[in-house]
């Protein structure tokens, strides 16, 4: 389940930025913006990284589980 959290942007110097709820307990240096139909998405690529790795850990630990390639 999703909930929608409310950002306000400000201007920083010549830039706009992006002020974030505390609630969301941002623990991240830096974040990838990807741009969208609708907007942007924002991700924190260390933990892309760390998601992937244990991800990857697993294969292979179900034998009989079937290979889904496309």
């Amino acid at each position: 389940m999703s909930t929608t959290i409310t950002a306000k942007v400000f201007k920083a110097g010549n830039s706009k930025a992006l002020r974030l709820p505390r609630g969301l307990d941002v623990k991240a240096k830096s974040y990838e913006v990807t741009p969208t139909a609708t907007g942007f998405m924002i991700t924190d690529p260390k933990a892309e990284a760390r998601r992937l790795k244990a991800l990857q850990a697993l294969r292979g630990s179900v034998p009989d589980f079937p290979v889904h390639t496309t």
